[in-house]
This record gives structure tokens, sequence and C-alpha cells, in this order.
């Protein structure tokens, strides 16, 4: 199953558990990161929100978590 498939799938059925999941995991990886973002700038909030890098990281965390609601 593809990405977008599983994204589809979790946002349609599991919408609740989706965006809780996703806010813990944007918490934890903005505490873990330092002064830099992945992509190299500096790690502020209004980066953080934008940087498409960051958010495609905390997509596949929250799908890599919730694997377990995809699986029959």
């Amino acid at each position: 199953m593809k990405k977008t498939e599983k994204l589809k799938i979790l946002q349609d059925k599991h919408f609740g558990e989706w965006l809780k999941t996703r806010q813990q995991i944007e918490n934890e990886l903005s505490d873990k990161q330092s002064m830099f973002c992945l992509c190299g700038r500096l790690a502020t909030g209004l980066h953080e929100s934008h940087c498409s890098k960051f958010r495609n990281k905390i997509t596949s965390e929250t799908l890599k978590r919730l694997d377990y609601l995809l699986t029959p």
C-alpha cells in the first residue's frame, strides 16, 4: 500500500487518533532537534511549521506508529 493510500485510510477512519499521534510526534521531533532543523536551517517554530522535510518526517513517523490500525 502506498503512503498516500495509508494517509487516506487513517484520515478517513481514524482521524482523532491521527491528529493526536501527529501532534505528539511533532512535539517529540521538535524537542529532539538542536538549534538546526533536519534541512539545515535554524529551527524556529515558524520554520518548523513550513519546512517540507520536517513535515514529511512527522508524517512518516506517524504512519509507522499507526501502522497497527491499517492491518486487518
